[in-house]
């Protein structure tokens, strides 16, 4: 049975940031970081009070011990043998060692070697800047991109990227590589109903162009992207937001993986290419219950299937050409 923890285990946001903001308290976490063993899931190493204070290098006990009890329960589990570090103690320290609060890597247009799948044109990477905010974008310097929202134009992909540390310690191919392992991760977990951010639960609402039209090198005017059928997945705590192409959803299929597999297609490197290229139609078959038909085809070899109102794929049917 799931319970609840005592009272006495929980924190405010606000107590939680100030328990940890001072070095001493950090200091700790670290200490008892460096004795966990890495064969070993749990922790099972504890620290008496005396070897955790001249770890830290405090003569005075009282002191120590001050600093000590805020973070015992959530932080630190404490018994007859020592103290130990919990698992939101090793998070601290995690997000500490990958620079995720104290550090930033900035790319400001930096030369892409892919062309924009769009247009053709010349594509740039940025991260960090005024207008990304943080996140790691592939910018498209020639044309209107695939969708708006963010801020600039020419968006391709707008997507987390790696820790500072996460950067720095890979050259970039393998940048490029991890990323693209990571983002997979994250938008997998979000089409399948975890956060990928909080892990709270996440709500669908599918969104179809009724007026979709696109140009060559422009968004359409009336839904701001060059997709016609997105899902909208947003976390039911943190908010966390993805606009989810149809294509991508199918990704949950392992049928639709081969048959991209088949065609030569990589699911996430070539995810704008399946959408100009391979996704042929799209009909909303029911409005209530939502049903979404996709009909995809490459080289004729043709795949139908149907997704519900949470993206999820109902039915899968390949083979046959267009004309069948």
């Amino acid at each position: 049975m799931i319970t609840d923890k005592e009272p006495e285990h929980e924190l405010t946001p606000d107590r939680a940031f100030a328990v940890l903001g001072h070095e001493t308290r950090l200091a700790i976490l670290f200490e008892l970081w460096k004795q966990r063993c890495p064969n070993e899931h749990v922790p099972q190493h504890p620290m008496t009070f005396s070897e955790l204070r001249k770890a830290v290098g405090m003569r005075d006990g009282s002191q120590f011990n001050y600093h000590l009890k805020p973070l015992l329960g959530r932080f630190v589990h404490h018994d007859e043998v020592g103290y130990i570090l919990r698992r939101q103690g090793e998070h601290v320290v995690s997000a500490i060692l990958a620079g995720a609060f104290t550090d930033e890597v900035v790319f400001d247009s930096v030369p892409n070697g892919k062309p924009c799948e769009i247009c053709g044109g010349r594509t740039v990477f940025e991260c960090n800047t005024d207008q990304t905010l943080g996140y790691f974008a592939i910018r498209c310097t020639e044309c209107e991109g695939a969708f708006g929202g963010t801020g600039f134009d020419g968006a391709l992909s707008l997507t987390e990227s790696l820790s500072p540390i996460g950067t720095r310690s890979r050259d970039p191919a393998e940048f490029y590589e991890a990323l693209d392992i990571m983002v997979k991760h994250q938008i997998m977990s979000a089409v399948e109903g975890v956060c990928p951010d909080c892990t709270g639960t996440m709500s669908v609402t599918p969104q179809v162009c009724e007026d979709h039209h696109v140009e060559p090198g422009r968004r359409c005017e009336s839904c701001d992207s060059i997709f016609e059928v997105q899902y909208v997945i947003v976390c039911d705590v943190c908010q966390l937001m993805y606009g989810v192409p149809s294509n991508r959803c199918l990704l949950t299929e392992p049928r639709m993986l081969v048959f991209l597999e088949d065609h030569d297609y990589d699911p996430w490197y070539d995810w704008l290419l399946i959408e100009l290229e391979l996704v042929q139609r799209q009909t909303v078959l029911s409005e209530d219950p939502f049903e979404l038909e996709m009909v995809l085809e490459a080289d004729g070899d043709r795949l139908v299937a149907a997704l519900d109102e949470k993206g999820a794929v109902t039915t899968l049917h390949r083979g046959g050409s267009m004309g069948v």
